[in-house]
């Protein structure tokens, strides 16, 4: 069963990341106290195996769960009611023998990865050594918000071209971090988002593939589509959203357009939640 803690030690901050499991428990790397599941404190070395640590040396726990291939923990405290519902989006692929994962960590703030994610019409520009940079024009272009879902259907075409043509992007967001990324009928994605620090992020990408519909076979197809997606399409973006000024995403940073709906929407349900409990949902 997967448990969930504050990484520094009680008895002088050592990151518990870094120690090992014995016995079931938890010991600490720094001077071998151990932690059982729950978070108390069974052994002390220095002071001997009779010794009786104080409720003190105790862990900070978090209630956890696992579900859709991730672990969720909610940091926000200890909860008054019942906790908030996972941000999972429903259809959204779960892990199968067709599907892939892979995950990377950015020097990023978490506001300025989300507007990154959800951005179309960077397309053709940011990425103009793989992608077709005569689609520029983004429409038509819809928004909507349902609950704590942001979703975005938007179509890249070429400015000559009628409306509905070119490229469709299906993007639906999961407040805070959840995406579900529709790029044709048998190709999905989902990526999840979350704030490691005030300064990373922590990103988990798994696409679905039913191209080729076998087993093996469907992983490694799925597999090198990530693969090309994050050694050639994501460093484009990476560097555009760890080199924006100022760091941090906000309605007040920026001078927003028609095509940055989705982002705007999206920045209304962060300052709501802030506003309303300073704290938000994150996956591992």
């Amino acid at each position: 069963m997967a448990r969930c803690a504050d990484a520094g030690c009680p008895h002088r901050g050592a990151n518990l990341g870094l120690g090992r499991v014995v016995g079931g428990e938890l010991e600490c790397p720094y001077h071998g106290f151990r932690f059982e599941g729950g978070g108390a404190c069974t052994l002390m070395p220095c002071e001997g195996r009779d010794a009786k640590p104080s409720r003190a040396m105790c862990l900070r726990m978090h209630p956890v769960r696992e579900a859709h291939g991730f672990l969720w923990a909610y940091l926000g405290g200890q909860a008054r009611g019942p906790l908030p519902e996972l941000p999972w989006i429903p259809g959204a692929p779960e892990p199968d023998p067709h599907s892939a994962s892979v995950e990377a960590v950015w020097n990023a703030r978490f506001t300025r990865v989300m507007e990154g994610m959800m951005d179309l019409h960077h397309f053709p520009f940011a990425h103009r050594r793989y992608a077709p940079t005569a689609y520029t024009r983004l429409e038509p272009y819809e928004v909507r918000v349902e609950g704590g879902i942001v979703r975005s259907t938007g179509w890249l075409r070429k400015e000559s071209s009628p409306s509905g043509t070119g490229f469709r992007f299906d993007i639906h967001v999961g407040y805070p971090g959840v995406l579900h990324l529709g790029f044709t009928p048998r190709l999905q994605g989902v990526v999840v988002c979350t704030p490691i620090d005030s300064e990373h992020t922590w990103i988990s990408a798994r696409y679905h593939q039913g191209y080729l519909p076998v087993p093996g076979l469907g992983w490694l197809t799925a597999r090198l589509l990530l693969a090309l997606e994050f050694q050639l399409v994501q460093p484009d973006d990476y560097r555009m959203v760890s080199t924006s000024l100022p760091r941090s995403g906000s309605l007040e940073h920026g001078v927003m357009v028609r095509a940055d709906r989705a982002i705007v929407a999206w920045h209304r349900l962060h300052e709501e939640a802030l506003g309303a409990h300073g704290d938000t949902a994150v996956a591992s």
